[in-house]
């Protein structure tokens, strides 16, 4: 059973018990009110009648009238206005009455005084008003009595408690049913918040909960979205670094396999006893090449594996990292016949010279491997000015469904050719990541067989600014 149904149930049996003492109170309280409205109208006639009745026989009654006389008056006073619920006894003798039931049997004469006395009787199926009081008249003491009938009232308490009952089930059966459409309702916030538990459980991490109204509801779903954009965040780190480790360990299976299978047949040749000294030479001169080269490949990897913690930045001259670029560039230029060229406006850039000279060094040798083999013209040029870093060559160039793509781990457009130039499809993602991590923009501009620019923005500090020097520099070969 839902809680909302529970609660419906709870809040449905409290407003019947609520219903049912406050018609019960009610009921008490109309009964006791009926009922003292008739006590109240048969003391009055009792009252109204021993007056009347006093002042009557007081005014005809004379002490020289004989006994007979005197009971024939009094009778015949108390007659004029006397009625079918009057009764007159003097002691135990009945001098009017024209009830079956007898008063003195349950309010006794010698009980009574001159305050009026009234007693509920129940007679079979009658309910009765018995009142009562003494009456002195010519020396003799008289006992009157009004009886009166309530049974209809009786009957009407009886009937308006059945109509009270009926009410209160009516009022108890819409009131539930008000409480279970309202619970419903009000649920509906609660039952949103748990299907978006369950889409996010079930991978939609991006999902969030409505927020509707100010209420505890609300801020529940404030906070649960909250919980989750902290989930989502985690998750995102999380999937980031397992995306990074198993990039690092796709990228060792991937490239290790043509140096680790160019190793093992120098090294099966080098266990063959008929090789000269000229072969085993050039054997291990492979195997050293080789093992340098995967040497280079796993520090590239790891390095765009850890890219993502903050690396401390410095102010370092243009002169001095275009030296760096150069002294590491050159052997591998010099190989592929390809000639660079270098300026900048002689300032200072904040950056990780190690990084910075690790995202030029493969911007330069990616432009230089643009070439042909054997190619005159082949050039690169590499320039520093106003904080931006620009390296362009005037090579194949890259096709334009390419361009998208080229910053992305292990992609080459052109895969045999990058294979047969020592590529790996990770330099540029390398230098994708610290750009990232200097927070600069890199912009690249490309046409086939015309060559291709990549530009490096850095985003510099005021502080440093100033720092930035104008004056151009002579060109270097």
């Amino acid at each position: 059973m839902k809680l909302w149904q529970k609660a419906s149930i709870l809040c449905g049996t409290v407003l019947l018990a609520v219903v049912a003492a406050c018609s019960a109170l009610l009921l008490r309280y109309a009964q006791g009110s009926i009922l003292d409205l008739a006590r109240t109208q048969v003391a009055e006639k009792q009252r109204a009648l021993t007056a009347s009745f006093t002042q009557m026989t007081d005014y005809y009654l004379l002490d020289t009238d004989p006994a007979s006389v005197r009971d024939s008056l009094v009778g015949y006073c108390f007659s004029r206005f006397a009625d079918e619920s009057s009764v007159l006894l003097r002691d135990s003798e009945t001098l009017f009455t024209l009830q079956t039931l007898s008063p003195a049997e349950h309010l006794s004469p010698d009980e009574l005084t001159d305050e009026i006395q009234v007693l509920p009787v129940r007679d079979g199926s009658q309910h009765l008003f018995i009142a009562g009081s003494r009456a002195k008249i010519g020396g003799e003491s008289y006992a009157v009595y009004t009886v009166r009938d309530v049974s209809d009232v009786y009957r009407s308490v009886k009937t308006m408690t059945g109509v009270f009952v009926l009410i209160s089930l009516a009022g108890v059966a819409i009131g539930t049913l008000l409480i279970i459409l309202l619970m419903g309702r009000g649920a509906r916030p609660m039952a949103r918040l748990a299907a978006a538990a369950r889409r996010i459980a079930g991978g939609d991490y991006g999902f969030r909960a409505e927020v509707s109204g100010h209420d505890e509801v609300g801020a529940l779903a404030a906070d649960f979205n909250t919980m989750a954009a902290a989930v989502q965040s985690r998750i995102n780190e999380l999937s980031d670094t397992a995306r990074r480790q198993e990039l690092f360990i796709g990228g060792v299976t991937h490239e290790f396999k043509t140096p680790l299978a160019s190793m093992l047949l120098h090294v099966q040749l080098l266990r063959s006893a008929n090789m000269s000294a000229e072969e085993r030479d050039r054997s291990l001169a492979r195997i050293e090449d080789q093992c340098r080269w995967l040497e280079r490949l796993t520090q590239t990897l790891l390095k765009l594996l850890t890219l993502r913690q903050d690396v401390p930045l410095q102010p370092v001259p243009a002169a001095e990292l275009i030296d760096q670029v150069r002294a590491s560039s050159e052997p591998r230029l010099a190989a592929l016949g390809v000639t660079l060229y270098t300026d900048h406006d002689g300032g200072m850039l904040l950056i990780n010279p190690e990084l910075m000279r690790s995202l030029l060094v493969n911007l330069v040798d990616n432009a230089a491997k643009s070439y042909d083999p054997g190619d005159p013209d082949a050039a690169v040029w590499l320039t520093v000015r106003d904080g931006a870093l620009e390296v362009l060559d005037r090579g194949r160039g890259i096709p334009p469904e390419a361009l998208p793509h080229i910053f992305e781990p292990f992609y080459m457009a052109d895969k045999s050719r990058s294979k047969k130039q020592g590529g790996s499809g990770l330099g540029l993602a390398l230098v994708q990541a610290v750009a990232d991590a200097h927070g600069a923009r890199l912009e690249v501009t490309s046409a086939p067989e015309k060559g291709t620019t990549v530009r490096v923005l850095l985003k510099l500090q005021d502080d440093y600014k100033k720092l930035i020097d104008s004056p151009p520099a002579s060109v270097q070969e």
